[in-house]
Parts: C-alpha cells; structure tokens; sequence
C-alpha cells in the first residue's frame, strides 16, 4: 500500500482509530488505578574513601564506583533487611508479609537503589501508600548504610558514606506513574490501530448502527401493452374556390364590337377624353 493511499484509508477510518485508542487508554487506566497508590522519598548518600595524598585518581574513582554498585545491591538482601527493622526507627515488622518470598519481593518493591557512574553516590528512593511510613523506611535504610556498610566490604573503617541530600517527600503518589502509563496507554493504541488498518483495510469499528435496509424488491421489466389504434373519420372537406369580397365589383363587360363607336355621354369629345375608346383595333383606323 503506498503512502498516499493509506493517508486516504486513515482518514476514512478516524472513528476506527479512535475506538481502539480509546479501548487501549482504558485498559491502561484499570491496571495503573487497580495498584495501591504509593508516596516516594528520595535521599543521596555518598561513599567516601581514606587514601593519601600520592593515590592515583583514577584508581579512587574506580574503587568508589565498586563500593557504590556494591552498597546498592547490598540493600536488597535479607541480612540487611534485618539491620533496618534493628535501626531504632521504629519501622512496623507488620507491614511486611511472613512469607520470605513474599517479603522479599516487597522489600524490592518499597526500596529503590542505584549508583551514579563514576561518582561513588547512591541515589535511594523508597516507597508506601504512607508518606510517614515511606520517610521513616528512608531514614533507616540510609542510617544502615552508614553505620554498618563496613560488614559488606574488606575496607573496614577506610569507607565511610554520608548523606549529601536528606530525605525529601513527594506531595503526589508517584507510583504507579499515572501519567505515564495514561501516555503510554495511548501510543499503544495509536500504533496498534495503525498496524490493524494496514494490515486489515476492511475493518471498520465504531458506534453507531447501521440502518437496516428493507430487501431491495426485484423489478420485473415487461414488454409495454400495445396501444389501441383509433380510426379517426376524416371530415372531407369540399374544395370550393372561396368567393372573393371584390366579385361583386367586376362585371363581365360584353364584347366591343371593331365597328361599334362608343360616343361619350355628353355628346362631344373633350380634350380630356381619352385618344381613343373601344378596341385597340380603332388605333388605325384614326
């Protein structure tokens, strides 16, 4: 299908891909509202080494990314875990299931960890439906780090980590991300709309009904009646030469005899008279 020609189909399909953009952001909306929403706070921490004055650089920043790689993941086990719940910040043991897969897997989802490149820094985040709740797991996670990271490396009292940024709380939940997943939602319906016009031109979804249409009726052609023929009498008119108005006035004059003389009324000729009466014939005779 050329370019062309599916720009003309996408416009004759809008209510198409309006459908199934619309079916794809409601199924984005029912699995991001269906999850607890949660709160976040978010604090750095920095790991810090005691090398003198001639160290490489270079070999310091390599160590500190090794520590901070190593802390991050470090938080996440079960034996660090435990040193949370024994900091003294009074963290609910509750709140957590009793089952060790279970809490496992929600300590993974309520604390977030990861070590910035090159740097040496951990950025920490942890999350609950409680603000409180998600500082306080915040506050005790970061003072672990700081007083027993010596347990988890050979370094003993040489690294040291301290908080730059202190924990900070989100006035929003931010898990899950809404608007992300509304966004995300949407595109999928868009890209999935397009593929299905592409690939299945004919599919046509929308609202409205179709009208039904009664049954078209078979038209029967026949041959057209033949017309009867009607015999008109014909009036036979006489052709009679019709009177003229000046007949009356036209009188058939008798013949002028060649010897006959006509004399005119008053006796003699008068110089106004005509030169000659009668038949032409009388011409010569004069």
């Amino acid at each position: 299908m050329e370019y062309k020609q599916f720009l003309n189909l996408l416009s004759q399909k809008k209510q198409t891909v309006f459908v199934i953009a619309a079916v794809f952001l409601i199924l984005a909306s029912i699995l991001t509202f269906s999850q607890p929403l949660r709160y976040g706070a978010t604090s750095t921490l920095l790991v810090v080494q005691n090398y003198g004055p001639s160290t490489d650089a270079y070999a310091v920043s390599r160590a500190n990314q090794f520590l901070s790689n190593l802390l991050a993941q470090v938080v996440y086990s079960d034996s660090f875990f435990e040193k949370v719940l024994a900091s003294g910040y009074g963290v609910n043991q509750n709140i957590f299931s009793a089952d060790a897969n279970k809490r496992k897997k929600q300590w993974r989802e309520m604390v977030y960890t990861r070590a910035v490149a090159d740097t040496g820094m951990i950025v920490l985040k942890t999350y609950h439906q409680n603000k409180k709740t998600a500082d306080l797991i915040n506050q005790a996670v970061a003072y672990t780090l700081m007083t027993k990271n010596g347990q988890y490396h050979g370094l003993g009292d040489s690294v040291k980590v301290k908080i730059i940024d202190n924990s900070t709380l989100s006035n929003l939940p931010v898990k899950p991300n809404v608007a992300l997943n509304l966004l995300l939602g949407l595109l999928g319906g868009l890209v999935a709309s397009l593929y299905l016009i592409y690939f299945f031109p004919g599919l046509s979804l929308g609202f409205r009904r179709k009208k039904s249409q009664a049954p078209a009726e078979k038209i029967v052609y026949s041959e057209p009646e033949a017309r009867p023929e009607f015999n008109w009498p014909r009036v036979e008119i006489e052709q009679t030469e019709p009177a003229l108005a000046y007949n009356g006035a036209e009188e058939e004059v008798p013949p002028i005899q060649d010897e006959e003389k006509i004399e005119p009324a008053g006796g003699e000729r008068d110089d106004f008279d005509p030169y000659f009466s009668g038949n032409i014939n009388n011409l010569f005779f004069r």
